[in-house]
């Protein structure tokens, strides 16, 4: 019985070839990239949720103003263990500098992270090799991962092996970490003991109950009431706060909720995908149910003899699944090739190195059931549903070929499915469009300093005698002054773009007055000639006026000088509220963009790094930037001579503030392929369905042109019909789209906007493609020789 179906199907299926390769393509493209979003969405809301005590495990935060970050002071998590028993365990998970790990002349750099003993007691991470319960059973532990391992011993079990660690220290190999999950907010190299930095002078000096910069993890134990245990929090920060602290209060958060409090905009991420899929599927299970249901109308003679012959309506229904499931499941078997070899290294590109896609049976078997239910589903509705249509047409009128009186409600439902189609691409062409010319702007937008002639050089290199090295490159220094090619240099810990999130607390000295949040970092003379940023008053920092800094100068832009409530800046003189010392305000900066333009500028304080010398970046201005490579080919030659472990490296600044939005335009890139894609398989739809109709209507086709009817006006009668379905499509999707334009914009603190001609140009478009489509077919009918439409019967 099974191999009469198939064999019928296959026939019905090559029969109808063109409407069955429409369905294959749309099927195949629509599955495979619901395939991959589907495979996001899945790593986004399991994120942080793989280790075996995932709901035991939180994280500490501060609350300041009602303003929430995943830091907290150093010292803190051991005073929680010792306060509350209903803390089980913690652990440190310390970012501060990347140690260099050195084995028999080989030397690699790896991103570390500082952690407890307990670290494997709380979380699930595995290792390849090495136990985790005696990990970090001694303070000369260090666990790598493979890539680490493979850099320096090969292919090598490196267990019970000694590696340098920055040329000072010999710690022992006890751990080998396998693949680090892509959905998890830990990412790391190297973990090394918390002790060794706490060692470091530069480390301790900030650990205090102050100063909050440190992640935190809690182990809590099972039945803990969370909300009694948080009610303790306040008594337990006015105990060990800094008085300096003030209304600060301590938080703790589930582990699974880091990433929303890290990046608030990736549940935005999860939601888009989520309405995507939805789209996607929803325009190939309408085109699949629309030309189904279409080509079922052909069938209806053959319906009703099975009937006549005894079929049943199980039967009927049967044949109509194996022909929609040997096509939905050649498209899965298709989509899954296409999403492996295509789509997800797509997708990961896209995504500019933030959670990687990789396919894995284990991992990611969930996502291949979803899409088997989700075809399984679709063949259920597109093979059902004409099928139980046409059962119930009356056996009489169907042999005799009188359906027109039937087809009224049927005709009704196909265009509405067909407006559904164009008011989604509508909307996602609009949106790709909205994305892109959001990137634009804040690629272009004015950013209150010149960016243009401007390269950095990355001048820590991490060199082996920093001395010796400081000296040479003071050397340098003096040479770039005297070159006629540069016009300025600036040494500094920060550029634009590249500003830390470091931030405290600063007052008036001495008065009573705001106490203000501002980011500070440090720059040093030259800077804001450097970057042409405009002083509004006052100057600069100078080497021959400020010398060592002894009198703690510093800069502030326009936005610190209005939230400390002042109308002029310099000369004053303000403090930390945790520091005694006071620094004088020499000068005040117009604002300018040093994040991203998604964020509003905060208040900033520069302070002073001394003169000129050994710093993080080097940033010149040159008079004409195509003399940035001798420039820069030079330098490269001169600081090669400085032994150092980091190869030279040097950028240009417009290129920098570019690559900042590279993440947008993956965005970009992935919204504007769904949209193609809409618009492919529903012109595809809409193309079969008027081979279908000219088909259908060849006879009174060569009836009109016998008649005197013109070509204009038999491609008038075909088209009509779908023509005003995608304008009614069109006119629907405007307030659709611009909803999806308000929101999106509103996530921006500077924006722009799409004009009206925008949305009529996408509509006439959409218009002009769809009267292509069905013009060429509707012509292609109109010219036949009436003689042939009519001797057809």
């Amino acid at each position: 019985m099974l191999k009469n179906y198939l064999k019928i199907a296959i026939r019905t299926l090559w029969k109808n070839r063109l409407f069955t390769a429409i369905n294959f393509l749309g099927l195949s493209l629509g599955l495979g990239s619901a395939g991959v979003l589907i495979l996001f969405i899945q790593r986004g809301v399991t994120f942080d949720t793989f280790h075996e005590n995932n709901d035991q495990i939180y994280f500490v935060q501060t609350e300041t103003k009602g303003e929430r970050y995943n830091a907290t002071v150093h010292p803190i998590m051991q005073q929680l263990i010792r306060t509350f028993p209903e803390i089980e365990a913690g652990t440190h998970f310390q970012g501060w500098n990347d140690v260099w790990l050195t084995y028999k002349g080989k030397n690699i750099q790896g991103n570390t992270k500082y952690v407890d003993s307990s670290f494997f007691d709380i979380f699930s991470f595995k290792l390849k090799y090495g136990d985790p319960k005696t990990a970090f059973k001694s303070r000369q532990s260090i666990v790598i991962n493979q890539k680490i391992a493979l850099a320096l011993f090969g292919d090598n079990n490196p267990v019970g092996e000694t590696v340098s660690v920055s040329d000072t220290l010999n710690f022992t190999v006890t751990g080998v970490l396998d693949r680090v999950p892509e959905n998890s907010s830990m990412q790391f190299e190297v973990l090394v003991p918390i002790s060794l930095l706490e060692a470091n002078e530069g480390f301790r000096s900030g650990a205090d109950w102050y100063n909050t910069f440190s992640s935190v993890y809690l182990k809590i134990k099972k039945g803990t009431d969370i909300a009694k245990l948080e009610a303790q929090f306040p008594q337990f920060g006015k105990t060990h706060f800094d008085p300096a602290a003030g209304e600060r209060q301590l938080r703790i958060e589930k582990l699974e909720n880091f990433i929303h409090y890290d990046n608030p905009g990736f549940k935005w991420m999860i939601y888009g995908a989520i309405g995507i899929v939805i789209f996607i599927l929803l325009i190939i299970s309408i085109n699949l149910i629309n030309l189904n249901t279409a080509i079922a109308f052909t069938r209806a003679k053959e319906i009703a003899v099975r009937k006549v012959t005894g079929s049943n309506l199980k039967q009927i229904l049967v044949q109509f699944w194996t022909e929609s499931a040997i096509v939905l499941i050649a498209s899965l078997a298709f989509a899954l090739i296409l999403a492996a070899s295509y789509l997800v290294p797509q997708f990961n590109e896209f995504r500019q190195g933030r959670m990687q896609l990789t396919l894995s049976w284990e991992q990611d078997y969930m996502t291949v059931i979803a899409l088997g239910g989700i075809i399984t589903f679709i063949a259920l509705i597109a093979g059902t549903y004409p099928a139980v249509y046409l059962n119930r047409l009356d056996l009489r009128d169907t042999i005799k070929g009188k359906l027109s009186n039937k087809t009224h409600s049927r005709n009704w439902s196909r265009g509405t499915m067909i407006v559904a189609q164009f008011v989604i691409a509508f909307a996602l062409v609009i949106g790709a469009i909205v994305v892109r010319k959001q990137v634009s702007f804040m690629r272009e937008a004015k950013t209150g300093f010149d960016k243009e002639n401007v390269v950095v050089v990355q001048s820590d290199l991490e060199y082996r005698d920093t001395k010796s090295a400081s000296i040479q490159f003071k050397s340098i220094l003096n040479e770039l002054r005297q070159d006629s090619r540069v016009q300025s240099i600036a040494t500094s810990a920060v550029v634009p773009s590249k500003y830390w999130s470091n931030y405290n607390t600063y007052m008036a000295d001495g008065a009573a007055g705001a106490e203000v949040r501002i980011k500070h970092s440090g720059t040093g003379p030259g800077y804001s000639k450097t970057y042409g940023i405009k002083m509004l008053e006052g100057r600069d920092f100078s080497e021959e006026i400020d010398k060592d800094g002894k009198n703690l100068p510093v800069v502030i832009n326009e936005s610190a000088m209005k939230a400390l409530g002042w109308k002029t800046a310099v000369g004053k003189r303000i403090r930390q509220k945790s520091n005694p010392e006071v620094y004088t305000i020499i000068g005040v900066m117009q604002d300018f963009h040093y994040q991203e333009l998604k964020e509003k500028i905060e208040p900033l304080l520069h302070w002073y790094n001394g003169p000129a010398g050994l710093s993080s970046y080097l940033s010149i201005r040159l008079n004409d930037i195509g003399q940035a490579k001798s420039v820069l080919a030079g330098l490269e030659g001169k600081m090669k001579k400085i032994p150092a472990r980091k190869p030279f490296g040097a950028f240009y600044m417009t290129d920098e503030i570019s690559r900042q939005y590279n993440h947008l335009d993956g965005i970009w890139k992935m919204v504007n392929f769904v949209a193609i894609l809409a618009i492919v398989i529903a012109l595809a739809g809409i193309f079969g369905l008027i081979t279908l109709a000219a088909n259908q209507r060849m006879k009174e086709v060569g009836i009109r042109k016998v008649l005197g009817a013109s070509v204009q006006e038999v491609t008038f009668l075909l088209a009509k019909d779908f023509v005003i379905l995608v304008l009614i499509g069109i006119v629907i999707g405007v307030p659709v789209a611009y909803s999806f334009e308000s929101r999106y914009l509103e996530t921006f603190t500077y924006h722009t906007r799409l004009g009206w001609f925008t949305y009529l140009l996408v509509g006439c478009t959409a218009l002009l493609l769809t009267f292509l489509t069905v013009g060429f077919q509707s012509i292609k009918t109109a010219v036949m020789n009436p003689v042939d439409s009519l001797k057809s019967e």
